[in-house]
């Protein structure tokens, strides 16, 4: 479910063309997930989900449970200790689950919004602003300020000062908290401070693309061994697909 817009979604098994998709695409990671998701996921109730109308935040939960229904749940990288005399190798590993259920949002103190209304307020300060969406994340893309951009979007204030800009920042973080977040831990070798940044979208896309690679050799394999035009292996699930190339694999000659 995206954690936002409380959307529930359905997500397809991938076929070859939404690998291809992944592996030859030269769109920014915001504009390749977005367009990942319109390919494969859709509303459970089986309706066409207005992904541009979107909270933006909901996008990195969309690259998170994609990545869910193809892999499962866990997330496993790794970092190296930061301290030049130790830089041992560091196991990450979490849930996506828990990840999401860490960055849910919540409605903090001060924030007031209006019955039928997507705008909110704060108390005792003369503004109005609303949850920027995906469509606002395209539009100020290539502005060579971009904070600036959003903010003349989606806030509506006489003036914003520093402090009315950390309250904005403090109620948009509880409403629609940023996915792309900073863990931390102890190094196991030497006990030394670990940050490591996670980047919901740009993670999902490099694992998906390493998984993904074998998909020129797989085509080429069933396009030998069957004779099937490209467009029909590509049109196959990444199961089936996977499960004849084994096939064509396993009668190989060895030695």
């Amino acid at each position: 479910m995206l954690q936002v817009s409380g959307t529930a979604l359905t997500v397809r098994e991938p076929t070859g063309q939404d690998e291809i998709f992944l592996v030859e695409t030269t769109l920014s990671p915001l504009a390749a997930v977005l367009e990942l998701a319109r390919r494969v996921a859709d509303a459970a109730d089986g309706t066409a989900v207005d992904w541009a109308g979107l909270p933006a935040a909901d996008i990195g939960t969309a690259a998170l449970e994609i990545r869910r229904s193809w892999f499962g749940d866990l997330i496993r990288s790794e970092a190296r200790c930061p301290d030049p005399g130790c830089r041992e190798r560091i196991d990450v590993s979490f849930s996506i689950p828990d990840y999401l259920r860490y960055h849910r949002p919540r409605r903090a103190r001060g924030i007031v919004q209006a019955p039928g209304e997507d705008s909110f307020s704060l108390a005792q300060a003369t503004v109005r602003f609303r949850i920027p969406t995906v469509a606002d994340l395209l539009a100020v893309v290539d502005d060579q300020r971009p904070a600036e951009a959003l903010a003349r979007r989606c806030v509506d204030a006489p003036e914003i000062s520093r402090a009315l800009a950390r309250r904005l920042d403090h109620a948009l973080s509880a409403l629609a908290p940023n996915l792309d977040d900073v863990l931390g831990g102890g190094c196991p070798g030497c006990g030394h401070r670990v940050a490591v940044r996670f980047d919901p979208l740009g993670y999902t896309l490099a694992e998906l693309r390493s998984a993904f690679s074998g998909i020129f050799l797989e085509t080429h394999a069933l396009a030998s061994a069957y004779g099937w035009p490209e467009e029909v292996i590509l049109a196959l699930p990444r199961s089936r697909r996977r499960r004849y190339a084994s096939i064509i694999a396993s009668e190989r000659p060895t030695g």
